[in-house]
């Protein structure tokens, strides 16, 4: 499909492949779990509507972090009884729009958010359900930009900062969620096990002392297989899960993001130059960090294929860079490819989670084109921007 789809559209651009997400959801909801339970999107992953309302077609909820992604799910039809909100540092809007929207819950990440729920909810005549996120001070073992439940990580709370006999007297505020997430691109099961025992021991003891938990979000982190990296071994992770959920009556949330729609997306590229600087062959592209930044920020190494290559052909040794005015501006060094010319394609793999989701307009490039395929059918789902996008909200 992508060959034909260069025909049709000017690179860069975003394309979607719309039968990998349904067999990452048919895989989740394949696994037998023994009790009540919901997969939630995790939208900063990829906050495009298509996506978020094809997911959403599947049944899954969703999972926001700010206002905006809040709007976006409400936007592609997902019900406020089915999203919640997360953060680590929400502002008064966030909190606010959530409360009036009467989501889920909001989760709260300090302890500071309560009296502005607490309060804002009574002004509205409203009583609000909260979470808390607990930071449980476990190392997933994974990349440390990525990593979220260690201590010293920006994100939940530590339970000793907690006082939740001040929160049991908030009359417009209601505990009934416990939330933890300790990072993403997590292959050892047992650390995701440690997690959930943390807040399942701490939701027994606050139901034994009046209040009322009812869902537990256990997060996301599976990962999403690339170059270096392992699996998860579902099968012990799944055994294990049932067994310490065993007779407990909790409603159980997970929040899949990068795992139902990487390996979905691609980022399809022109070679603009091929330039030699000292022993060093560069693929210059007309696509760049602004485009996909995964690279630059974490250090990893992208999938990437040449469009048209043989298998057979002799590979060559190219750093693969971009087109913005940053000496950081690498996909990839030392890669392995065919022989490359001018005006040849490259694709960049597992791109539809945090490809478009981090892209910027960076040195005023145009963010680009989005595309949602399925076998012979294709249909665009977002538009290139304009030069004029990119002045539309300025005053001179």
């Amino acid at each position: 499909m992508i060959k034909e789809l260069i025909k049709e559209h000017q690179t860069p651009f975003y394309c979607y492949d719309n039968t990998i997400i349904n067999e990452k959801v048919s895989f989740l909801n394949s696994l037998n779990l023994e009790f009540k339970h919901n997969f939630y999107f995790a939208i900063k992953a990829n906050p495009n509507l298509a996506i978020i309302n094809l997911l959403k077609q599947k049944g899954l909820g969703a999972v926001v972090v700010s206002s905006g992604e809040l709007y976006k799910a409400l936007r592609s039809g997902i019900k406020p009884s089915e999203i919640m909100l997360n953060g680590s540092s929400k502002n008064d809007f966030d909190i606010k729009y959530a409360i009036t929207q009467k989501i889920r819950s909001i989760n709260i990440e300090n302890i500071d958010e309560l009296n502005l729920i607490n309060d804002y909810s009574k002004e509205k005549g409203l009583v609000t359900d909260i979470g808390i996120r607990i930071n449980p001070g476990i190392d997933p073992n994974t990349l440390s930009k990525i990593s979220t439940g260690k201590s010293g990580d920006k994100f939940g709370i530590q339970i000793d900062q907690i006082n939740f006999d001040d929160i049991q007297k908030l009359e417009n505020t209601k505990l009934k969620t416990l939330s933890v997430h300790i990072g993403s691109q997590i292959v050892d099961y047992k650390k995701f096990i440690e997690s959930y025992k943390s807040i399942i021991n701490l939701a027994d003891e606050l139901n034994q002392k009046g209040f009322k938990i009812q869902y537990l979000d256990f997060g996301g982190g599976f990962p999403v297989l690339d170059q270096k990296s392992k699996g998860l071994d579902f099968d012990l992770w799944l055994l294990e899960l049932n067994l310490i959920l065993k007779n407990k009556q909790y409603d159980i949330i997970f929040e899949p993001g990068r795992f139902l729609v990487a390996n979905s997306g691609f980022l399809v590229s022109r070679v603009n130059y091929i330039k030699q600087s000292g022993s060093k062959k560069i693929i210059l592209l007309d696509s760049s960090m602004s485009e996909y930044i995964r690279s630059t920020l974490y250090g990893i190494e992208p999938i990437v294929e040449l469009l048209h290559a043989n298998n057979n052909e002799e590979k060559f040794e190219y750093d693969i860079a971009g087109g913005v005015c940053e000496s950081s501006d690498f996909f990839i060094r030392d890669a392995l490819l065919p022989k490359i010319i001018k005006n040849d394609f490259l694709v960049f793999k597992n791109v539809g989670a945090y490809g478009s989701s981090m892209s910027s307009t960076y040195n005023s490039r145009p963010r680009p084109l989005e595309i949602l395929f399925n076998k012979n059918e294709h249909r665009v789902i977002r538009s290139r921007d304009t030069l004029e996008d990119l002045c539309k909200n300025e005053i001179m």
